[in-house]
């Protein structure tokens, strides 16, 4: 190799951990949610799966998945880590995106409230904290008011765009808001305090295809092996963390990324990933229907497309057939 190609190399990421490493591709993946979801893309990282997979994998924080999908059409990064609503508005948008596995296939979290809401009824006129506007966050509020048949421009709701995880949180604690869904890690604490859970998606029969793996057509063509790796190092992280024997590096590495210094306080959201995650990584066509019809009430341009558009499981299907 060239000294300039050795200095590209070095610059792009091929050479972290020996010389062998220099020949596998890299794929970047976003992820915009401040909870425990993205453990497992963690955790295939610091196991090294995704290298015993052939690729390399870098996994970075942004602020929404809407921006992680604006920065992969830039080709910044090459995959995002995001939800099903996501990726529908990303397609209406005329974007050539698909979801290529299911990391979390059904809806959770928890939607909850301050002590002075015990109804459904009561949220009438109030004001409910998103993280933004379209992406996963503010699907599982939506999801959450529609079991609760509340509509938001019929009862009044107004939202209020707050950001991460901990500043909903806060406001919630100072009462900006009076309603919020939030991750199990995060909701614990409110509990402690008396914040009444209106509704557990987790626990709720909520058709609804969650966080998953995401990236464009286009790049699936070019790059099949690649996005298969990707598929297969995040399934081994999956049944890394349900093991109980590894529940001590599944805690040390939640730790370290959501910066905790506790391990208790990452408890919660190690006993969530247990229901949440599953080796069944098939992304279906049933969990994106009812968010499509939620989110078709406010985004026309969603005529434009079928839920099933945004479905690519023909990887996901291959592995399990396989069942590797």
């Amino acid at each position: 190799m060239s000294r300039y190609g050795l200095l590209l190399a070095l610059f792009l990421g091929f050479l972290p951990d020996g010389a062998d490493a220099q020949s596998l591709p890299l794929i970047r993946i976003a992820y915009g949610t401040s909870g425990e979801n993205p453990t497992a893309l963690w955790i295939g990282v610091d196991k090294g799966f995704y290298r015993s997979h052939g690729v390399n994998v870098e996994v970075l924080f942004v602020r929404s998945g809407p921006l992680g999908l604006s920065a992969m059409v830039s080709g910044e990064i090459q995959m995002v880590f995001t939800s099903s609503s996501t990726t529908l508005s990303a397609a209406a948008g005329g974007l050539d995106v698909a979801v290529v596995a299911a990391v979390i296939n059904k809806a959770e979290g928890e939607f909850i409230a301050r002590p002075e809401i015990q109804k459904p009824e009561d949220l009438k006129g109030k004001q409910v904290g998103i993280q933004s506007r379209g992406g996963g966050g503010w699907a599982n509020n939506m999801l959450a008011l529609d079991y609760l048949n509340l509509d938001p421009e019929r009862d009044r709701i107004r939202f209020v765009v707050l950001g991460d995880q901990a500043s909903r949180v806060q406001a919630l604690d100072l009462g900006r808001v009076q309603a919020s869904w939030l991750g199990y890690n995060f909701s614990a604490p409110l509990k402690k305090k008396g914040f009444p859970v209106l509704v557990d998606l987790g626990r709720s029969p909520i058709p609804y295809l969650g966080t998953s793996l995401v990236t464009r057509r286009f790049f699936m063509r070019q790059n099949p092996k690649a996005v298969e790796g990707v598929i297969r190092g995040t399934l081994d992280a999956i049944r890394f963390i349900r093991k109980p024997e590894n529940k001590p590096a599944v805690i040390r590495t939640m730790m370290r990324q959501l910066r905790l210094s506790r391990a208790e306080d990452a408890e919660t959201g190690y006993q969530a990933l247990q229901e949440t995650y599953s080796p069944d990584i098939l992304p279906r066509v049933e969990g994106v229907r009812k968010i499509y019809q939620i989110l078709l009430k406010a985004n026309p341009n969603l005529q434009k497309i079928r839920p099933e558009d945004v479905i690519e499981d023909s990887f996901a299907r291959k592995i399990m057939e396989t069942g590797l």
